[in-house]
């Protein structure tokens, strides 16, 4: 990581943010457990929840996340402060090492190695980009990148068992953009997230459901 995007980013904001993250993750999964689970308490927990979302927004400001009710779930939402994926690639995905292959609607469609075709796919990026990275450690990696309208800003897909690694490019590109500017280290979403409880580790099985609902939705 050290000639990647994140190569002069203080370890210690680094370290913050990811437990930061970590945690917002970990309440929004039992969240949606008890959205599921249409536990009696749930409106109190949402409420709760959504206000610890506004103290992440405020204290990272070009990172927002965004809790999604949907029919059978509650999702987090993780948008970058960025107008169109064109520029979230030029500015960011681009420089994190090990770019593969990028395509404007479905995973390598284009190499690097091509730079003709490289340039004409990234030219044909409208509202989403699929990017392919490889690293010798941790093998292939996909990223999808969504404009989303409403927010004005881009939307990162992610599963989260990558996103919780730190080398991996998802959680780089959540960590840049947090950390890009100055954050308010003065805003404790520990304390503040400590209050959920919500302590205890969920099951094999658990987890295995809960991940196949972060498959990017690249169909749609």
């Amino acid at each position: 990581m050290a000639n990647g995007i994140l190569g002069s980013a203080d370890k210690k904001a680094m370290s913050e943010f990811r437990k930061d993250l970590l945690q917002m993750l970990r309440i929004g999964k039992w969240v949606d457990k008890y959205y599921t689970e249409s536990q009696s308490d749930l409106d109190v927990y949402i409420k709760k929840f959504n206000s610890l979302i506004e103290s992440f927004n405020k204290k990272y400001k070009n990172i927002k996340l965004k809790m999604a009710i949907k029919t059978n779930e509650i999702r987090l939402r993780v948008f970058l402060n960025e107008k169109d994926v064109k520029g979230c690639f030029a500015n960011s995905a681009s420089k994190i090492v090990g770019v593969q292959s990028i395509g404007s609607s479905n995973f390598g469609a284009a190499a690097v190695s091509d730079a003709t075709a490289f340039t004409n796919e990234l030219e044909k990026a409208k509202s989403k980009l699929c990017i392919t990275y490889y690293s010798p450690n941790a093998g292939t990696s996909n990223v999808f990148l969504q404009y989303d309208p409403k927010e004005k800003k881009v939307e990162l897909f992610y599963d989260l068992k990558e996103i919780e690694n730190e080398p991996n490019p998802e959680f780089q590109l959540a960590a840049y953009y947090a950390l890009n500017e100055a954050y308010s280290k003065k805003i404790d979403l520990e304390e503040e997230g400590a209050s959920f409880g919500f302590f205890s580790i969920p099951t094999h099985v658990e987890k295995a459901e809960y991940l196949k609902k972060f498959d990017p939705p690249i169909g749609e």
